[in-house]
């Protein structure tokens, strides 16, 4: 308990996160994170979001917590080692503010990565113990898709990951791991972690975790969890896209002082994974088989989902396959959002109502489609902020810019500034589009889009679309992963 505190426990929080995709080439910006700082951080109190499941049971316990800097921003390349040095060196700014404490917690994403600095959220951690010292309890939570790597794990006093994908247990997770870190402090409890990490790099759209092979995975998880074997245990899936020595699937499991248990665990967990491997697996539906398809589904919304062109997992938002075949095959009553800031510009020119001739999306890189030519009228024009209705970051605003809906033939297309994530029925609700009206939705997404999108969905297409979000790992040059990993090699037999 802190010295010269009114309250039993008093926490700081923080963090930084971004998903790196290390074959990208998009740049990260200081602009593309949303960053708060200070109280403004209580805007997240009662959202489904990491900070907020902080927020929410720090004021369950009765808990001070003092914020200092959070900021994330969604999936592109590695950050620059001058921006990582920046935004690190105000979180730690902001701990040594709010020092002295009796605890830390870190809401990281865990696959991000910086230029020299392969693990980043490792070295944060590693950062943020420089300064509060070996003894201080450090609890840090995770985004299933982290590379979870043994630097991370030993900085850490406990780790808790989140259990869903479509994630929609973030403030959950958060709370958990802030109620387990009081009873550290408090002397409750003291946690050891244990790591193992079976060769599997599964692509994203494998980790559904509502079926297998994940749900199996994690439902044995929480039945030990459950009988009192562990106080918490993370299934890390992985995120493929990140070429790093940590890439591939975790099991992190944390018992109160029982090392050969957790031990145990992670390894009973990590072979259940292995065995389960084919069932991770994935083949998806050509580009013209798969729209074809959805013209001929007799009922709607059809999600056609653009696989290759995964925002959630840093590809840019902006790949047009799946647009050429929409108008090459005549299609009607379609949806589809790309972002585009030009486009958007050519459409505030030429006003509501207006003809815009402009070219849409394929401006990024040449591995999700040319620039197609369109000829639309204009039908909304709007600043482009809206809230996440839910499941996932419920509460939560969104930020794409200025946005504009043209009508090209039988496709609506939504123009975004900023690419975002599609999880949330907002996203389309807010341009005055009401998703279960629609015959074709294309979302750019692996799982994601089912949070949101699930409810109204009559048929859903994985599409191979080419790109960055392509589950066809072999096409990546990989050099820092370990090897052997599946799918990418062969394994007769592990452990």
């Amino acid at each position: 308990m802190t010295e010269g505190s009114d309250t039993l426990v008093h926490l700081i929080a923080g963090g930084i996160m971004h998903e790196t995709h290390t074959f990208s080439v998009e740049p990260t910006p200081l602009s593309d994170f949303t960053v708060v700082r200070g109280d403004d951080c209580n805007q997240y109190a009662g959202t489904n979001h990491s900070l907020g499941g902080v927020i929410d049971a720090c004021a369950e316990l009765g808990v001070e917590l003092s914020h200092t800097f959070f900021c994330q921003a969604t999936a592109t390349a590695p950050v620059a080692s001058d921006l990582f040095d920046y935004l690190t060196g105000e979180l730690i700014a902001g701990i040594e503010q709010h020092l002295p404490a009796d605890g830390i917690v870190l809401t990281l994403h865990g696959a991000m990565v910086a230029e020299g600095s392969l693990e980043a959220d490792a070295e944060i951690v590693r950062r943020v113990r420089a300064v509060v010292g070996p003894e201080m309890p450090v609890a840090v939570t995770l985004d299933l898709h982290a590379n979870i790597g043994p630097a991370i794990v030993d900085a850490s006093t406990l780790i808790v990951g989140y259990d869903t994908y479509p994630h929609i247990d973030l403030n959950e997770r958060a709370a958990e791991a802030t109620r387990l870190l009081v009873r550290t402090i408090n002397g409750e409890i003291a946690p050891v972690m244990a790591l193992v990490k079976p060769p599997l790099l599964p692509v994203p759209q494998a980790m559904f975790t509502s079926v297998p092979p994940f749900s199996t995975i994690i439902e044995r998880a929480h039945t030990l969890e459950a009988a009192g074997e562990a106080l918490t245990i993370s299934v890390a899936g992985s995120f493929a896209y990140a070429d790093t020595e940590a890439a591939g699937m975790s099991i992190v499991a944390v018992t109160d002082n029982d090392p050969a248990r957790a031990q145990a665990i992670a390894q009973e967990l990590a072979e259940l994974a292995w065995s389960l491997r084919d069932q991770m697996l994935i083949t998806n539906v050509p580009p013209d088989a798969a729209v074809a398809e959805a013209i001929a589904h007799p009922e709607g919304p059809v999600i056609l989902v653009d696989v290759g062109d995964n925002i959630g997992g840093g590809t840019p938002g902006d790949g047009t396959v799946l647009l050429t075949e929409l108008l090459e095959q005549k299609a009607t009553g379609a949806v589809m959002v790309i972002a585009d800031p030009d486009a958007v510009q050519a459409c505030f020119a030429a006003g509501v109502n207006g003809i815009v001739k402009t070219t849409v999306g394929g401006k990024t890189d040449n591995l999700h489609g040319a620039p197609v030519p369109i000829e639309g009228r204009v039908r909304l024009l709007s600043d482009g902020h809206w809230v996440h209705e839910g499941p996932e970051n419920a509460g939560v605003a969104a930020e794409p810019g200025l946005t504009a809906v043209v009508e090209v033939d039988g496709v609506h297309l939504v123009l975004n500034s900023m690419k975002i994530a599609p999880g949330d029925l907002q996203q389309l609700k807010s341009v005055g589009i009401d998703p279960a009206r629609q015959k074709i939705i294309v979302v750019k997404a692996a799982v994601r889009w089912r949070g949101g999108y699930a409810p109204v969905t009559k048929h859903a297409i994985h599409v191979n679309t080419p790109g960055l979000g392509s589950v066809d790992l072999a096409s990546f040059g990989y050099e820092s992963v370990l090897r052997p990993i599946w799918p990418l090699d062969e394994i007769e037999s592990w452990p």
